[in-house]
């Protein structure tokens, strides 16, 4: 393979009419080909190896979470949905679960071909740029060809524009998450005998996931799904502060909560991340030298 270096590999996604440039740290493919032995009574050894199902690739990247979108206006197509286009996406195929949708053109060093978004996930954290990182799924090709295809002169002259995404990159110095943090008081009993005691506590950092199950359908001699039918999806959320709450009550129908996060440009656009019917699973707590006592919990929410 010829030598591809750094600032000929950026990675592009298109989906419709948008196009965005991320500024991804790095990105990998990996193809894998399932094929069954055919055998006959009366002949000693198979008689050829034959698909079982469609050629299946994976490819994923890490990258700047980016606020200010495709053109540094902070709207992915002018949608009036700010963020990146992989947030974009995700937030549309978790509201709208059974329902079907086409593949993204995704490219890289030069190599190009359509997927279908399975994981997404990003961290916030105090004082710290932050990261992302994507998985997408890769079918066989209805035209009787590489699922994924091209050429390292494709992305010859064409790099990424860094210095104007680079002005969105999300970071903790404009990001409130005050939203998730815990608040204890006293009881009524405690303060019938002693003055009211109160805590609220303090975000240090949270991490955020979402992961989709999805059913691609083909036609007979085709090996690209015609559609993909998104089944459900799941996504956490872990949050680090300083005040421990044990007391988890059950709530079947949950909380909606909404995650805003901002880029270094500290401009009115955020990148907002809703969960619905989120739930509280757990809490823990950790303590070690030199530093504060450290809290955990974990929303999780499903659709």
């Amino acid at each position: 393979m010829a030598t591809v270096f750094y600032d000929k590999a950026a990675v592009e996604l298109t989906f419709g009419s948008v196009t965005q440039k991320l500024l991804a740290t790095d990105c990998s493919l990996s193809f894998s080909n399932s094929m069954q032995p055919l055998y006959s009574i009366g002949t000693k050894g198979a008689l050829g190896q034959f698909p079982a199902a469609a050629r299946q690739g994976d490819l994923s990247f890490n990258f700047l979470t980016t606020i200010t979108g495709e053109n540094g206006g902070g709207r992915v197509g002018g949608c009036g949905v700010a963020g990146n286009i992989v947030n974009y996406l995700a937030s549309g195929i978790k509201n709208s679960t059974n329902s079907h949708a086409s593949g993204v053109q995704i490219k890289f060093a030069g190599v190009s071909g359509s997927g279908f978004l399975n994981s997404y996930g990003f961290n916030v954290g105090s004082n710290t740029i932050s990261t992302s990182s994507a998985g997408f799924t890769f079918f066989g090709s209805g035209d009787q060809v590489a699922p994924v295809s091209g050429y390292i002169a494709e992305f010859a002259g064409n790099p990424a524009q860094t210095g104007m995404l680079a002005t969105g990159v999300a970071h903790g110095r404009y990001t409130n998450l005050d939203t998730f943090r815990t608040s204890i008081a006293s009881t009524a009993a405690e303060r019938a005998i002693g003055p009211t005691a109160q805590e609220n506590g303090t975000i240090f950092s949270a991490d955020y996931s979402i992961s989709f199950n999805h059913v691609p359908v083909y036609k007979v001699g085709q090996e690209f799904p015609t559609t993909t039918f998104y089944t459900t999806a799941q996504e956490s959320l872990g949050v680090t502060e300083d005040v421990f709450n044990s007391g988890l009550a059950f709530d079947q129908s949950g909380q909606n909560l909404t995650m805003q996060v901002k880029g270094l440009n500290a401009s009115a656009e955020v990148m907002e991340v809703g969960l619905s019917g989120a739930t509280q699973v757990s809490t823990a707590m950790s303590a070690g030298m030199d530093d504060i006592v450290r809290t955990q919990k974990n929303l999780t929410s499903v659709y």
